[in-house]
């Protein structure tokens, strides 16, 4: 027998003599393994063993072990090896096809389960998809995808009761920040019912920049510093001294994404901003 007896559904390349036991054999390689030839393998080792199938990290360029065949020159019975490799090969796809489908009869059941608890959560994350996407923060694409998945199983459940949960922990938290005494000379400027106004237009601005929830930095809405409070204030229709002083303490890190005039009314002053160096010029350059 000149090459494999069996090809296991892929190509074999004659990859010349190489030494192995002793003596000098002629291998060949297979282009990939396949299913066939691992289950082959693994269920039939001693025939495939004494037929001449390996693996070998030789005759081929890849990182990886290949499947082989060393002509040995032992002879050897092929049809007894081809029949008990087409047995176990069924046997395997028999095994993996039963195995798939007491998967799918589980998921089945797992789904059927889980939708009848599922609606009222499903409710309550679309309407928090709806109002309040920024408390999702980073989780936010994810609830997004799984609240369009038109059924779910039961670690789609658990997912959305997370995402809700730590939702409701975030506005809290902005919450107990915004009942937190403010610094003395915010709360003082917030004292001016004009400078309140000035700082809730200052945080829905911000707000309706804030399109990735602070989920790049890219100098533009809210920081994660300060996301949650800020969004928690831009929902509030007027802001109390308490909370305007908090808004003024946010919104200080934010003056270059306000307008000069909005600053003016809110801290009585327009910040200085850097000006752009001319395309082309020395980096550090500025314009005059």
């Amino acid at each position: 027998m000149t090459r494999p007896p069996i090809d296991f559904g892929t190509d074999w390349t004659n990859a010349g003599t190489h030494r192995r036991y002793g003596h000098d054999l002629t291998l060949w390689v297979a282009a990939q393994p396949t299913l066939a030839f691992t289950d082959a393998y693994s269920r039939a080792r001693g025939l495939m063993v004494g037929a001449g199938y390996s693996w070998t990290d030789r005759g081929h360029g890849e990182s990886r072990l290949l499947p082989c065949w060393w002509n040995t020159g032992v002879t050897f019975d092929a049809d007894a090896l081809r029949a008990e490799v087409d047995r176990v090969v069924a046997e395997a796809a028999a095994e993996r096809e039963e195995k798939a489908r007491r998967e799918q009869e589980r998921h089945e059941r797992d789904v059927a389960s889980t939708e009848i608890s599922a609606p009222p959560i499903r409710a309550e994350l679309a309407r928090l998809l709806a109002e309040r996407p920024w408390a999702l923060g980073r989780s936010l694409t994810e609830a997004r995808d799984l609240a369009a998945l038109e059924a779910w199983t039961s670690w789609g459940l658990r997912a959305a009761e997370r995402y809700l949960s730590n939702a409701k922990a975030n506005v809290r938290r902005a919450a107990e920040r915004l009942g937190r005494p403010a610094p003395a000379l915010w709360f003082a400027r917030a004292a001016d019912p004009a400078v309140r106004v000035a700082a809730l237009e200052a945080c829905q601005h911000l707000s309706s920049l804030d399109t990735d929830w602070a989920a790049d930095r890219n100098s533009i809405g809210w920081s994660q510093a300060t996301c949650w409070t800020g969004h928690v204030l831009s929902e509030r229709e007027a802001l109390d001294q308490g909370e305007g002083a908090h808004a003024l303490a946010l919104l200080q890190g934010h003056r270059l994404q306000l307008a000069d005039e909005l600053n003016v009314r809110l801290f009585g002053e327009a910040p200085k901003r850097r000006r752009r160096a001319k395309p082309g010029a020395p980096a550090g350059a500025l314009l005059v």
